[in-house]
């Protein structure tokens, strides 16, 4: 027998001759345990030489506490089943995704912190978060790591103007108020407003300026602009206001909890005129704040199942799939966007054919109609994708599909 030894490291036997085994009472057992040591060394070839597959880290992040986690922690979810799917198709390049998340407290400053974690982890690129006044305190720790953000719900026009690392999957401010102006005006016949702001919120300020500025071209008047602190819990001031000046319109340019506790009580004190409000209204039906039997309550969103997209009949079956028949209570509207991040980042990873953050961050930017759930997303020229949004009616049973909006309407 002689052993002779590949370049590859594998072992191959050769018999001189066949009959010597036969013949010697101890061959047998010499030769059993000479492939035993051939195997064991094969083995440890194989696994010396094994090449452990490095994943492709992302960043998720949002609030998971505080006051914003109940309206974000669903992102979290559409982050994780999107970077599911791609690895049941085999992953990216190769490769497996591997969502890393984090918190942002639901506070500017924990956002930066949350930020600055995501570069320590060495992630490729950053999807979240969904608050603009968060995206603010990220952007310039990650556009200065040279990491791509792709922000959920992040529309105040300032975001992306950070940098050339900072994308949003979201419309802008601008868009929603042109379309929350005409919709007062055209299809409400309003011709007089109140605006109800959070008092130095980024996202909200950006939203009444936007309405108020637009709703007056119209031939609209603002009767008032009355603001309250993001924390409040007491809207008694803003309700009696708006009694007596009895506006045809109310504009609530805040957030799920401040906007549905602003709506019970006014509701509650008799305010019986249409109450208005921006995608950070999503998913408002889905608490006990308002009865929505009283009054009509309408708001603008990214995403809703009779809006007939072929993409969003995909995702809602895959929704239906995965979360069975109360999927559409687990999440709202805006995570349609948080999916569609996950897949924007994948698709670009694939076309740069690496996973480099400048190769995602150019990649990103040449990105033309990428069929997402929430409509075709084109960053061309901008960072800003142009798209359609939808207008919603919240009755006592659902929240009713309206009306589609195109970007250049």
């Amino acid at each position: 027998m002689m052993i002779s030894v590949r370049k590859n490291g594998l072992f191959s036997f050769m018999f001189s001759e066949v009959c010597f085994i036969d013949a010697c009472p101890g061959a047998k057992a010499f030769m059993i345990g000479a492939m035993s040591v051939a195997v064991l060394l094969l083995w440890m070839s194989a696994v010396c030489h094994a090449q452990p597959v490095e994943p492709i880290r992302i960043g998720s992040i949002f609030a998971k506490t505080g006051p914003g986690a109940e309206e974000n922690s669903p992102n979290y979810r559409m982050v994780t089943l999107a970077a599911g799917q791609i690895n049941a198709a085999g992953g990216l390049l190769g490769r497996p995704v591997e969502v890393i998340e984090f918190d942002t407290g639901s506070t500017a400053l924990g956002a930066r912190q949350a930020a600055e974690a995501a570069v320590k982890a060495k992630v490729s690129a950053v999807i979240g978060p969904s608050w603009s006044s968060q995206a603010m305190a990220m952007g310039p720790v990650l556009q200065q790591a040279g990491i791509p953000m792709l922000g959920a719900t992040t529309t105040a026009s300032e975001v992306t103007e950070i940098g050339d690392y900072i994308f949003r999957v979201c419309y802008t401010d601008s868009l929603q108020a042109k379309a929350l102006a005409a919709f007062a005006y055209d299809d409400l016949k309003a011709r007089s407003a109140i605006v109800v702001t959070i008092a130095g919120d980024v996202y909200s300020e950006g939203l009444s300026s936007g309405f108020i500025e637009r709703f007056t071209a119209r031939g609209g008047k603002v009767e008032s602009q009355l603001r309250y602190l993001q924390n409040a819990m007491n809207f008694d001031e803003q309700v009696r206001v708006i009694g007596e000046k009895s506006p045809d319109l109310i504009l609530v340019a805040g957030f799920t909890r401040d906007s549905g506790l602003f709506l019970k009580q006014a509701r509650s004190a008799g305010l019986d005129m249409p109450v208005l409000g921006g995608d950070g209204w999503t998913a408002l039906e889905h608490y006990p704040y308002l009865d929505p039997a009283k009054g009509e309550n309408y708001y603008v969103s990214h995403w809703h199942p009779d809006s007939g997209s072929e993409g969003g009949q995909k995702f809602l079956a895959l929704l239906y799939q995965e979360f069975g028949p109360n999927a559409l209570q687990m999440i709202d509207a805006g995570n349609a966007n948080a999916y569609d991040a996950m897949g924007l980042v994948a698709d670009a990873i694939l076309r740069a054919e690496g996973d480099s953050p400048a190769a995602i961050r150019d990649a990103l930017a040449a990105t033309e109609k990428y069929p997402g759930v929430t409509g075709l997303i084109t960053f061309k020229n901008s960072r800003d994708p142009q798209k359609s949004l939808v207008v919603l009616r919240i009755t006592p049973d659902k929240v009713e599909f309206v009306k589609s909006v195109d970007a250049d309407r």
